[in-house]
């Protein structure tokens, strides 16, 4: 890829992208009737699924630079107790592009995989040329990433895009902890379109149409449909994602949070939480609590807790009284670490030095 072409696709995807007030939701529901339009454009983002409702564009910054902005007071990690500490990926392609107040946020590269590190570092895991675009990945807690992109086999042909395109593949990919790919296998079916929801150290779990979730062995590529989830919401109306034996729907057209079981089909709960311009979630290591940061139209940002046991919501504000939005969330042992994006008012700014960090 080419300088230009790299310019050529942030330009793209700022243009892409509206005001980071507007309602992500509707961002996502664009995203998925056009990221696949052209099976020659280049990769303009990646979804981390461990958010259920986050576009995510692929954030290229120094992983060895210097530790992310002052953090919100709050409590720090080391003052808790230490628990299993989660990955923390990033979620921020709803920031890209100027702001109708006059601020943007910048990135300068593109074909990187970031996640905030247990240092307050940014760590950056590049992307395989075996892959044109990231269309998602889940990172795992041994360190490596299960991805799953789109590759064009005859590029500089244009045409449109779509489950019955010829000569387009879509990969599903293990990158281990150093990045170097360790599997990588052709999942596409034709006529079909497939989605990655999350995944274990053993486990893909993919979305294929219509209506079906897959669990995808990574060792041996079989597969063996989930029939106690159906039958399974749409995802052209709902923002889907597995975590820790969960499925989590979110509708797009209202602000309710359902959890089923994989295993059974049994919902555990029914959550209404206020709508929001951004949303994040994470499941806790134990499997009891969800921790979902919400920003909403003003730039507030929220953190709620859910008993998955009882469906109990406990609230926690994040910010008060400043533009902002949701990047990601993370549970190391009780703590929730939350980071979160300081909008600028006015003029372009490194999207290093807006992000912020407040332990919950």
């Amino acid at each position: 890829m080419t300088t230009g072409d790299i310019t050529e696709v942030i330009r793209r995807a700022a243009d892409a992208v509206p005001a980071a007030g507007s309602d992500l939701d509707a961002v996502l529901r664009r995203h998925h009737r056009n990221r696949r339009r052209k099976a020659t454009s280049a990769a303009l983002g990646a979804v981390a699924v461990t958010a259920v409702a986050a576009v995510t564009a692929i954030i290229a910054l120094n992983p060895g630079g210097p530790a992310v902005g002052p953090a919100a007071p709050s409590r720090t990690i080391q003052d808790q107790d230490q628990g299993p500490r989660q990955r923390l990926p990033l979620n921020a392609g709803w920031a890209l592009g100027p702001d109708k107040n006059g601020g943007k946020v910048t990135v300068p590269q593109v074909r990187a995989l970031y996640e905030l590190g247990a240092d307050r570092r940014l760590d950056g895991t590049p992307v395989p040329e075996i892959v044109d675009d990231v269309r998602a990945w889940v990172p795992l807690d041994d360190g490596r990433s299960v991805v799953l992109g789109g590759k064009n086999l005859k590029p500089g042909v244009s045409r449109e895009d779509g489950p019955d395109v010829s000569d387009f593949a879509i990969r599903l990919l293990v990158l281990d902890a150093g990045g170097q790919v360790g599997l990588q296998r052709e999942v596409r079916v034709q006529g079909q379109d497939v989605e990655l929801l999350g995944a274990t150290a053993t486990t893909a779990y993919l979305y294929r149409t219509p209506g079906r979730i897959m669990a995808h062995d990574l060792a041996t590529g079989a597969e063996h449909r989930l029939t106690g989830l159906e039958p399974v919401p749409s995802w052209e109306t709902h923002s889907l994602t597995v975590q820790g034996g969960l499925l989590l729907a979110a509708p797009h057209a209202s602000c309710g949070l359902r959890a089923v079981a994989l295993d059974t089909g049994k919902q555990l709960f029914v959550a209404y939480l206020p709508c929001a311009a951004t949303r994040v979630m994470r499941l806790s290591p134990d499997g009891r609590t969800l921790a979902v940061a919400l920003s909403d139209p003003a730039g507030v940002v929220t953190l709620f807790r859910i008993d998955v046991a009882t469906g109990r919501v406990g609230t926690t504000p994040v910010t008060r009284g400043e533009r902002s939005g949701v990047l990601g969330v993370g549970w190391a042992g009780g703590t929730v670490r939350v980071v979160w994006l300081r909008l600028p008012a006015t003029g372009a700014h490194p999207l290093s030095e807006e992000l912020r960090i407040t332990d919950v």
